[in-house]
């Protein structure tokens, strides 16, 4: 059983019934959506602001977690009815049986520099590539999500071994202190806690390398999922929120960099507005195409998270396809 499973039966003794009926709000249909305070989620914050879901009948009631992995319990016992998380903890869970659904696009990597996650060190640790971090704690927000695969792609590419690294989790807002602290000797992150780190702790810390980028260009990062269940039963929710979420998504590309987008990154992150200038910002997309998935399911069987995947056609709902 894996952790999401795990999760997943403690959660649904607990909480609600799987599929619990959207709560109607002064005329709204109410979503508790599950996120994490990264940049990946801007879209989704943009169009509650312009009321792009209240447009579509639709209240986001958004509760924040450590990292995808952990939201997604909540979408089988019900607590929430749709999840941002990353591709591989979504795979994670459907090749667990839960029937998980890619309902709406998110985010994938960039094609070339810089890119929104960072492997960052130790200034004076000698370490500069996957060679030196054998034998060495290196941590990311949850182990076995799309943060530790693409970090463990790094590090063989860069001519260490990934079974002979010690792999820790630590929430992103925390991994600078315990980098800079001595309890970690690399972080995976992503923005924008790669700029803050580097802001805040510029004399102890430094970038050794891009590692989503530089092992997956262009490749899925993460998106939203549903129950299977839930989306059939109730697919004009699911179209509504996919059509308000892809005008949020609008909304971000057309403001990169911009003021008024980095106090909107501000407000769910609690960043500042003046360490989010120097970010980079990864790739919004609004559908999901099946070849990106089947890369993720490849990788992830190549670094020993294999096993019994349904064809990638089969997981990604009608709302989210390209």
């Amino acid at each position: 059983m894996n952790e999401i499973t795990r999760r997943a039966a403690l959660g649904a003794t607990l909480a609600l019934p799987l599929a619990a009926p959207a709560l109607k709000a002064q005329g709204l249909t109410r979503l508790r959506v599950s996120v994490i305070p990264v940049l990946d989620v801007a879209p989704l914050h943009a169009a509650i602001a312009q009321g792009y879901f209240r447009e579509e009948g639709l209240e986001i009631d958004t509760s924040t977690t450590a990292g995808g992995a952990t939201g997604l319990p909540g979408v089988v016992a019900g607590q929430f009815r749709i999840a941002f998380t990353n591709t591989v903890s979504a795979l994670l869970g459907v090749r667990e049986g839960l029937d998980f659904r890619f309902v709406a696009a998110a985010v994938r990597s960039q094609p070339n520099p810089p890119d929104t996650m960072a492997i960052l060190v130790r200034k004076g640790s000698g370490i500069t590539n996957g060679k030196g971090l054998e034998g060495k704690r290196v941590a990311s927000n949850t182990r076995n999500n799309i943060v530790w695969l693409r970090g463990m792609a790094w590090i063989e590419k860069t001519g260490g071994d990934w079974r002979k690294v010690n792999a820790v989790e630590v929430p992103f807002p925390q991994m600078a202190d315990a980098l800079a602290g001595g309890q970690i000797d690399a972080g995976l992150f992503s923005e924008p806690f790669v700029t803050a780190a580097l802001q805040t702790h510029g004399d102890k810390l430094e970038r050794i390398g891009w590692f989503i980028q530089e092992t997956a260009p262009n490749s899925s990062v993460a998106h939203y999922v549903a129950m299977k269940e839930d989306a059939e039963r109730n697919p004009e929710i699911f179209e509504r929120f996919a059509r308000a979420l892809a005008k949020g998504t609008d909304w971000v590309n057309a403001r990169l960099g911009q003021p008024e987008l980095l106090e909107l990154i501000s407000g769910f992150s609690r960043v500042p507005v003046a360490r989010l200038k120097d970010c980079a910002f990864t790739v919004y997309v609004k559908q999901i195409t099946e070849a990106e998935i089947a890369e993720v399911i490849a990788t992830m069987t190549k670094f020993g998270l294999g096993g019994r995947y349904p064809a990638p056609d089969q997981l990604i709902f009608r709302t989210a396809k390209a």
